[in-house]
């Protein structure tokens, strides 16, 4: 039962701008019984990844209908991943989540600092940009942007949201791109876990997936409504607290 309700919070949390790499630590701290790995979390990401496939289906079955609109957003996703792709293969990242004494407090700075650039993107008045306005540096920005969220706390959502809205994208688009540059970007971190992990598949992980999957798919619209009528700050607050309870537990734990 709680791995279900862990993969719930997977769902969630990885489409709200709360992190949820940094919810699965905190979790794990406090359900030790229950800790979750990274290939384990990995595998719960793939829930979520089907979410947006599913989620936005029409979308993305138009993307591969207009053959010059495929080559551009082709493009800019394949910019978009190499930071990200590039820091997953050259550092050992899954390797400093799980051995680190000192992760839950990088996690509390993490989450302190995206709460920070929600607070600010909330004030942006809505941009006038399209996915396809974006240039392969704007793409190649927003990219170096979802790097940083292979560090627990940093919402992998709410960074890459938060940085297209500052590049003018309209909030709607801004979603789109974040949740499109999610699926290679999702897959491929799954893709490498599993390479690089001897553990064999995990039966047990299934239903936790399927539940990670069925609340992402509530999540991306709680995301759409909340961005769209800029309540980006009410995620600020909750990262912040989050940001504090991770502190707590660290100290604790000393």
């Amino acid at each position: 039962m709680i791995d279900i309700f862990f993969g719930i919070i997977q769902g969630i949390t990885e489409f709200l701008p709360i992190s949820s790499s940094g919810h699965l630590l905190v979790l794990s701290e406090l359900f030790k019984d229950n800790n979750f790995n990274t290939y384990e979390i990995a595998f719960l990401h793939l829930g979520t990844f089907f979410s947006i496939l599913i989620f936005y289906i029409k979308d993305i079955t138009s993307i591969f209908k207009n053959r010059n609109t495929f080559i551009k957003i082709s493009k800019l996703l394949f910019v978009g991943v190499l930071p990200a792709a590039s820091f997953g293969l050259f550092l050992p990242i899954s390797d400093i989540i799980d051995e680190s004494s000192s992760i839950l407090l990088i996690t509390s700075f993490a989450y302190i600092f995206i709460a920070l650039i929600l607070y600010f993107a909330d004030k942006l008045e809505d941009g006038n940009k399209s996915i396809l306005d974006l240039s392969l540096k704007e793409s190649l920005i927003i990219g170096f942007a979802q790097a940083l969220a292979l560090l627990p706390g940093v919402s992998r959502s709410g960074i890459t949201l938060s940085t297209a809205l500052y590049l003018k994208l309209k909030k709607t688009e801004a979603i789109f791109f974040s949740l499109l540059l999610g699926l290679p970007t999702i897959f491929g971190a799954w893709l490498l876990t599993f390479i690089q992990s001897s553990e064999p598949i995990n039966n047990s992980l299934l239903l936790p997936s399927v539940a990670a999957f069925l609340s992402g798919l509530l999540a991306i619209r709680v995301l759409i409504n909340f961005t769209v009528s800029s309540k980006l700050n009410i995620f600020s607050v909750y990262c912040f607290v989050m940001g504090i309870i991770s502190i707590g537990i660290y100290l604790v734990n000393l």
